[in-house]
């Protein structure tokens, strides 16, 4: 058989496994990417297929169980925030049940039709397939197309801790992140209304990414906007018929302002948990209200969100700004939320692999590759060696001591990594320094030229 004939064959496994290169040093590079892939391909089916099949999964799961006891309740007529309302009036936002909106509920009833084993593999599965799919979504749009893309997209859904911490405890996070990945791509390509309707079904999962439709006003997207506000508006008349209004009522007046609330907790890595640490308020407990700190946290939100909204270009832009521009708008979602976990900064990948794309093309200031880098590290590395070493023991043992405060403060590291990085987005798009290649347009600048 031929070289051609064999490359025919066989040229689209090899390209996307990467070992297509011609230097040797390419060849070298790309097959390290191959191996890496075989790798995480082996913990894939070994963690999330075999194990989970044997009934040997070794996740925590918890958060799947909040999902389950919902969709039971929504099947028998009970209260789906039967578990969360009581709890929340004494404790903070810590594993006190379901609190999403009422049609996810709705959703989860299909599960609990099925043997709990069963239910349990079936959401793995599809958070599994969430988080690879967005990851591999994000990479073929952002990196260089002489790179294994695909391959690199789902190594970074493997290896990057946030994101596959979602797998591992069954976090909605994962569907999130997808609806991301879709959003990006619509964003950069000039598709207004599949960018609105993402962002729609993103913000009925968790609330954050419905905020971004704001970056759809102000890039002068009418259309997707709206779409994306029927979307949301879509579900919460859906959960209202089924589960009863009174159900949708619950959820704006006792669970959202819950949500919204001041909260220190260890793991809470948002500008509000950034603030209430710094004033040791409710870290361990629900403290009394405080009503300045309160006001402090909500200017602090919508300031970010205002940063984010005011670097979007009305009109005609680059690729590579637009991708910058998302970037940005993901890491104020992220800052400006009541509440995100560290599960929820495997939306990270997204702007990761954006200055990562940038800076194989030199299209991207250094302060920004820079900014990168330190949050990669320290949410993708220093991060999980911390929390595997017992780092968030000795904080709590510092309970009392005068080591408290300062102990308390390196729960906000990530926070503060990822401030820097927006700071330095929000400097770049400002300042108009995003390297633009000449000649290249967006999607949405090509169909006005063909129109």
């Amino acid at each position: 058989m031929s070289a051609n004939a064999t490359f025919l064959r066989y040229g689209p496994v090899r390209h996307a496994l990467g070992l297509d290169g011609r230097t040797p040093i390419e060849r070298l590079a790309r097959a390290t990417v191959a191996a890496t892939v075989a790798g995480c391909g082996l913990l894939v089916l070994v963690n999330f297929v075999i194990a989970p099949l044997l009934g040997h999964f070794s996740g925590q799961f918890e958060d799947f169980g909040p999902l389950l006891y919902a969709g039971r309740a929504a099947g028998n007529g009970g209260d789906i925030y039967g578990a969360f309302v009581p709890a929340a009036q004494s404790s903070l936002v810590t594993n006190l049940g379901f609190d999403y909106l009422p049609v996810v509920a709705v959703l989860a009833r299909p599960l609990t039709a099925l043997p709990h084993n069963v239910a349990v593999i079936a959401w793995l599965w599809v958070i599994l397939g969430c988080t690879i799919a967005g990851s591999i979504i994000i990479a073929r749009d952002t990196l260089p197309a002489n790179w294994p893309r695909t391959a690199i997209g789902f190594c970074v859904a493997v290896l990057f801790a946030p994101a596959i911490y979602n797998v591992w405890h069954g976090q909605m996070n994962a569907v999130v992140f997808l609806s991301l990945a879709v959003a990006l791509r619509a964003w950069i390509r000039g598709d207004e209304v599949t960018c609105g309707v993402a962002l729609g079904l993103g913000g009925v999962a968790k609330v954050a990414p419905a905020v971004l439709l704001l970056l759809l006003l102000r890039r002068g997207w009418w259309r997707g906007a709206l779409a994306g506000a029927a979307t949301v508006a879509a579900a919460l008349v859906t959960g209202g018929v089924l589960l009863g209004f009174d159900r949708l009522h619950e959820w704006f007046t006792r669970v959202l302002p819950v949500l919204g609330r001041a909260d220190g907790w260890f793991f809470n890595e948002s500008a509000n948990g950034i603030v209430n640490r710094l004033a040791n308020h409710n870290v361990v407990r629900l403290d009394a209200p405080n009503i300045a700190l309160q006001f402090t946290v909500t200017i602090v939100a919508v300031a970010i969100l205002l940063g984010a909204v005011a670097v979007v270009r009305h009109g005609v832009a680059t690729a590579e700004r637009r991708q910058l521009e998302f970037s940005a708008a993901v890491a104020a979602m992220l800052l400006a939320g009541g509440i995100t976990w560290y599960s929820a900064y495997g939306a990270l990948a997204l702007p990761l692999m954006v200055v990562a794309g940038l800076a194989a093309r030199r299209r991207v200031d250094r302060r920004v590759i820079g900014a990168a880098a330190v949050i990669g590290v320290v949410a993708g590395v220093a991060a999980p060696i911390f929390l595997a070493a017992g780092g968030e023991s000795w904080v709590i043992g510092s309970r009392g001591t005068v080591w408290w405060w300062p102990a308390l403060q390196v729960d906000s590291i990530p926070a503060y990594a990822l401030t820097l990085l927006f700071v330095a987005l929000l400097v770049t798009l400002a300042r108009g320094r995003a390297r633009e290649r000449p000649g290249s347009i967006s999607g949405e600048r090509l169909r006005r030229a063909a129109a």
